[in-house]
């Protein structure tokens, strides 16, 4: 539950309207003529039309939510979590950037997270926003926080480039400040007797505490139950592993390794006291106090944690098929008119004490958030889901298309709840249709493409700002001729692999559809590996990124 700003939701509605029905709220994002050569623009085209409905929502999302001011560490850019949110979040923001890198210079990238450095703790610990007063506060219920910050940080640097890392802010590097800052959450939130990371008592991933019932719910008080989650034990995962990464790129290898150990004791951990191997998917948490209830809390699938599981390489391959498979049962069980079910089922009538959340389905407690429905799906695309998951993405698209816009949350039923332009919403749906949909992987010296349309027509035009490198594709699929057409080009130099769906493999079983496949690359013959993953089948081939012509020619 975020600290909320009422003013100006409405200005913030009207604008809405404008941005979709009338011009473009960013002249510099839409080029009316589109091919495949450099540009310094991104549009993306589906012979789906709801998502090119979708890619205007998010659009017009972060164009309403950036935000300039004079900080600690000098211009600060960034984006605010939502109309009702005027500040900086870590969280949200660190989910913004898989959005937010193909529209936006490097200083929207990085300029926020120095500036959140610089409101570091004397213990560590970041506060949870910043904005443009000099004001900041910590909902002290969460512990993600600081591992926010770190998966921000690696995102920026796989894109940008290491030497980011060695600024100075007030004295101490970028990468030492990370440090610290996951550093203090071992110190002030780990739990000895299970090896895992604490918290208060809320539902899934939030941040609102079960015992009272105003803002002092997202404060840790004498009345906090404490916790293990699912949610906080990945985010620290994916953090420890990233910094992990930075660290050894910045020459450290003994505290990268530290790190990297860290990381594989927390996954151990995880799964010891967490998964739950008769139901498919990790408990929400488990409890460090006598607290019990009359109800059953294992039974309750927490969609967000076990999404940041997949999202984070925490759960194995089987485990993430399963909590798939759970996630498609529970969306159909509940009748949830997308995916995007936060925690079903939810806790029962009464049970947290906050008007917000006192109700099943309400908010945090049960209510459909596509902050992390956004995320399941682009771990559908990622792990042999991908028909699935371009039908449940056309389902939040068609619900969000009819709500006018990305709020907070969502009623069950579809109707837009909460604050209206959600940053978290734009930021996490952009990854599901740019990394899983459209496949674009793109970091500072690599390039990989794994386009997942299927028997749809698309054109894709990508462009990141941060390092000036595009990618761009044509790809058709002609089922009377069993041929695929897929024409790319990048100005990103170094070589890597396309890894395109075989839209004519539908049925598991269908391995004999895998041989015989004829693959060329302008003309000549070209050697493939292919896979199987789940319900999806890939072919694969190495090549450089210059403009070239792949056919894929379905065997007989």
């Amino acid at each position: 539950m975020k600290e909320r700003q009422r003013a100006g939701t409405a200005i913030g509605i009207l604008a809405l309207g404008l941005f979709i029905f009338g011009t473009n709220p960013d002249p510099s994002a839409a080029q009316s003529g589109k091919d495949l050569e450099f540009g310094a623009f991104t549009d993306v085209r589906s012979s789906v039309g709801e998502f090119g409905e979708l890619f205007k929502l998010i659009r017009s999302t972060l164009s309403h939510n950036k935000v300039t001011f004079p900080g600690r560490t000098g211009p600060v850019s960034g984006f605010a979590a939502g109309s009702a949110y005027p500040q900086i979040w870590l969280r949200d923001a660190s989910t913004i950037i898989p959005a937010s890198r193909f529209f936006y210079e490097t200083p929207f990238l990085q300029s926020w997270i120095e500036e959140h450095l610089a409101y570091q703790r004397a213990d560590g610990s970041l506060e949870d926003w910043i904005d443009s007063r000099g004001k900041a506060d910590k909902n002290t219920t969460e512990t993600d926080q600081e591992t926010s910050a770190v998966r921000a940080a690696a995102q920026v640097t796989r894109l940008a480039g290491t030497a980011w890392l060695g600024k100075k802010i007030e004295g101490a590097t970028v990468l030492s400040r990370l440090e610290r800052a996951l550093d203090s959450v071992l110190r002030l939130r780990f739990d000895k007797a299970h090896g895992l990371l604490t918290g208060a008592h809320t539902a899934d991933w939030g941040d609102v505490d079960m015992n009272a019932p105003d803002q002092r719910a997202i404060y840790v008080d004498r009345t906090t139950h404490w916790t293990c989650d699912i949610y906080d034990q990945s985010q620290f995962y994916a953090a420890a592993r990233d910094l992990a990464w930075m660290l050894s790129a910045g020459g450290q290898a003994d505290q990268a390794a530290a790190w990297r150990e860290r990381a594989g004791l927390i996954r151990k951990n995880a799964d010891q006291w967490l998964w739950q191997k008769d139901k498919g998917f990790f408990r929400v948490h488990i409890h460090l106090d006598a607290l019990k209830h009359d109800f059953d809390e294992e039974a309750m699938f927490a969609m967000g944690g076990n999404t940041e599981a997949m999202i984070s390489g925490l759960a194995s391959d089987d485990q993430c098929r399963r909590i798939i498979e759970a996630a498609l049962t529970r969306q159909k069980q509940f009748s949830m008119s997308t995916i995007s079910g936060a925690l079903l089922p939810p806790y029962p009538q009464g049970f947290f004490k906050h008007p917000m959340m006192d109700q099943p389905f309400e908010y945090q407690n049960g209510g459909q958030w596509d902050w992390f429905g956004g995320k399941l799906i682009a771990a559908m695309f990622e792990h042999g889901f991908s028909r699935a998951a371009r039908e449940k993405l056309i389902e939040i698209a068609r619900k969000n298309i009819a709500n006018k816009g990305l709020y907070e949350w969502d009623s069950p039923g579809g109707k837009g709840q909460g604050s209206a332009f959600y940053s978290g919403s734009a930021g996490s749906l952009g990854q599901a249709l740019f990394e899983g949909y459209f496949g674009f992987k793109i970091a500072a010296d690599s390039l990989a493409l794994e386009p997942k349309p299927g028997a749809d027509r698309v054109m894709a035009h990508v462009f990141i700002p941060a390092e000036g490198a595009f990618a761009a594709y044509d790809y058709q699929w002609d089922e009377r001729a069993g041929l695929v057409t897929f024409r790319y080009n990048s100005n990103i130099p170094a070589r890597g692999n396309i890894k395109l769906l075989l839209p004519w493999i539908r049925d598991a079983a269908a391995v004999e559809e895998l041989k015989n496949i004829d693959v060329r690359r302008d003309g000549a013959k070209l050697v493939y590996q292919s896979a199987r993953v789940n319900n999806d089948a890939f072919l694969t081939v190495e090549t450089d990124f210059k403009d070239h012509t792949l056919t894929i020619k379905r065997g007989r």
